[in-house]
């Protein structure tokens, strides 16, 4: 497997496109990335793991992690693995959970992720591709005595739901089992000032980034909204999340977030 940062159309020129264009964009090279690990089976050599998340499943001894990691050859892997508690995390492309985003907290018997695929939407095709928006397939397979339910978009549907990244500094917050809500926030790269007095977020793919002592540097939501009759995709917007005062990852329960392993 062998993926370079640099060298592609798609990526050029972003200054001059609007926010939407650009998060097509992302998720296209999401896409690629994900192709070239599937193709590959492997890596080349050891991986330098660049950031590693791990949040407990509740009522077992797993551990879901999340990480980022680079290889020889600029290969590039990212990811979900279920590991036991006493295991220690390595890179093994084989034993990657299939989709790119979790769509709610695992459960001791099930975790549900959503990915999406071309189905000739990719590239030239884009343009004059009809968007669809609800699943174009679902896999379920067993790991590890858990049930993974894969849902697959269209690639051309999940873009258009894409709403790029919202920037915000928050006050205070509160924590429910199923849901984040956040006080008095402030855009940080709002050009107008935009305040929230309160945002609420469900806990899908919630990831908190900290020190070595635990003190929160930012949390990363990926606020991803599907209906429930169809599974259709009606939202998704990530936002990056940053306390106004110290504030230490242990004020957050382990349900249903991930956070982050500090060397």
């Amino acid at each position: 497997m062998s993926v370079h940062r640099q060298s592609s159309n798609v990526g050029r020129n972003f200054s001059s496109q609007s926010p939407n264009d650009i998060m097509k964009a992302l998720i296209f090279f999401v896409f690629l990335f994900e192709l070239a690990i599937a193709l590959s089976g492997c890596g080349f050599g050891d991986w330098d793991v660049d950031e590693l998340y791990a949040q407990k499943i509740e009522g077992t001894s797993k551990l879901l992690y999340k990480y980022d990691a680079w290889g020889g050859r600029d290969a590039h892997a990212f990811g979900f693995a279920i590991l036991d508690s006493t295991e220690r995390f390595q890179v093994n492309l084989k034993n990657d959970l299939p989709f790119t985003d979790l769509a709610e907290p695992p459960s001791k018997t099930c975790i549900r992720g959503v990915s999406f695929e071309c189905d000739n939407s990719c590239g030239d095709n884009y343009k004059k591709a009809t968007p669809i928006f609800t699943p174009i397939k679902q896999e379920n397979i067993k790991r590890q005595n858990f049930t993974i339910t894969h849902i697959i978009y269209q690639y051309k549907g999940y873009a258009e739901r894409s709403r790029g990244l919202e920037t915000f500094q928050f006050e205070t917050f509160q924590e429910t089992r199923d849901s984040l809500l956040f006080y008095n926030l402030n855009g940080v790269a709002s050009m107008n000032g935009k305040h929230l007095d309160s945002l609420k977020l469900k806990k899908t793919d919630v990831a908190i980034m900290q020190s070595s002592k635990h003190d929160i540097i930012k949390i990363v939501v990926e606020d991803l909204v599907i209906g429930k009759k169809l599974d259709e995709i009606i939202l998704n917007q990530t936002y990056s999340l940053t306390p106004k005062n110290k504030l230490n990852s242990n004020a957050f329960s382990d349900y249903g977030i991930f956070k982050q392993i500090v060397k």
